[in-house]
């Protein structure tokens, strides 16, 4: 898996966005314009290509992130992306400043899932899966929370694809376990969790990384599914801004 670029605009401090299994990096919707006004705002990609390890993807988007000239930043990581943080606060401190991980994992738990995910998801095709990702998607990943703005930008995106690349990410969560390493990250980490996240148990996955994370905070977002940051009454710009100053220079 390697990190291709999806968009690199506005200005001041640089900020990472890695986003989730899909893999697309548009699902900040209208946060992405509202990030800019503060930070520089790089937006990844992932693209199917080489090892499929989160070491490996954590190499490919220091060497994406050096090629822009991007020094030490911040991440703002989504879901899937949000071990890749981790990842990289472990294997190249000297790139971060500070990570925040939104409805992330350091392991994930509920293995009888990804394992029937894995299984079922080669005998779906791909517009099937897209044609069930519109259906449901509001309900299932934007969750309780009723914001016609975002349900409007989400199904106005293409939808991911059932291929070969997001099966290749499955199997990177299955191999997943950075539990025994957290203690060794020194930057500071700033966890949200939503309290209804139907795809990730993300409160106990937040509660679990704080107790063994040496800098890390915790909000609850209550009300809230597994897509969260395009919400323009979360203050994510104000959140990322207080993850800059606990990173201090």
């Amino acid at each position: 898996m390697i990190a291709i670029l999806r968009a690199d605009g506005g200005q001041g401090p640089p900020l990472v966005y890695l986003p989730g299994i899909d893999g697309s990096g548009e699902l900040l919707l209208g946060t992405a314009a509202r990030l800019e006004r503060r930070f520089r705002l790089v937006r990844l990609a992932w693209r199917p290509d080489g090892d499929d390890t989160y070491e490996a993807l954590a190499r490919a988007v220091v060497a994406l992130l050096e090629s822009l000239r991007v020094g030490r930043a911040l991440f703002l990581a989504e879901s899937f992306g949000g071990a890749l943080g981790l990842q990289l606060a472990l294997d190249h401190p000297g790139h971060v400043r500070g990570v925040a991980i939104v409805n992330g994992f350091a392991h994930f738990r509920r293995r009888a899932r990804l394992a029937l995910t894995a299984l079922v998801l080669p005998l779906v095709p791909s517009p099937l899966f897209r044609l069930g990702r519109r259906a449901l998607g509001p309900r299932e990943l934007i969750g309780p929370r009723r914001d016609p703005e975002v349900e409007r930008l989400f199904l106005a995106l293409p939808g991911i694809e059932c291929d070969e690349g997001y099966a290749r990410r499955l199997r990177m969560i299955r191999a997943l376990d950075l539990r025994p390493r957290l203690a060794e990250i020194r930057r500071p980490v700033a966890l949200y969790a939503s309290e209804r996240d139907r795809v990730v148990d993300s409160v106990f996955q937040a509660r679990e990384m704080a107790a063994r994370l040496p800098d890390a905070t915790m909000e609850i977002l209550p009300a809230s599914g597994h897509v969260v940051l395009p919400f323009a009454d979360e203050p994510w710009v104000e959140r990322m801004e207080a993850l800059a100053a606990r990173a201090g220079k």
